[in-house]
């Protein structure tokens, strides 16, 4: 028995290092990668917590009413590195979050950053972006400080 345990975990290891890490625990198929759109409103609620943290802003939609905004952020260890924490967002905050938008249409996305109203950038993503680099993007381009609610700007293509 011990022996054929030892194999199991012999052989685990080298599929593990032969194949390389899983890419991760799910994909952001849901999400169209292939544009950024701007979402400013204020903060609902932010749920801080594993395997995703959750950033909830009430904003309004294209027709102007005000919606309910989802936006899938990253698990705490995650988040953690990139200096956001349970805190880092109040409620009726005003902030925009530049967002891969989900691809049926619904108000939700995956958080690329945050810009809060002091101007400070947080980066709460799930590795759906390189917010460093999309964030130099928007400041050269202008959007984020001529940026309208609902903008919507091609994203780079996604370096796997």
């Amino acid at each position: 028995m011990r022996k054929t345990l030892s194999a199991l975990a012999a052989a685990a290891i080298t599929a593990t290092v032969a194949i390389g890490p899983a890419n991760a625990h799910h994909s952001f198929a849901s999400y169209d990668l292939t544009q950024h759109k701007l979402v400013e409103g204020n903060v609902k609620q932010w749920n801080y917590n594993n395997p995703h943290s959750w950033l909830l802003i009430e904003a309004p939609d294209e027709n102007g009413e005000l919606k309910t905004w989802s936006f899938e952020g990253a698990a705490i260890v995650h988040a953690a590195r990139q200096g956001v924490n349970g805190t880092t967002y109040k409620k009726g905050e005003h902030v925009k979050v530049v967002m891969s938008p989900l691809r049926d249409g619904r108000p939700a996305g995956a958080m690329c950053f945050v810009v809060k109203d002091d101007g400070s950038f947080t980066k709460p993503n799930d590795g759906v972006c390189n917010s460093d680099a999309i964030i130099a993007s928007w400041e050269e381009n202008g959007w984020i400080k001529d940026g309208k609610n609902l903008d919507v700007h091609p994203a780079p293509p996604v370096v796997k």
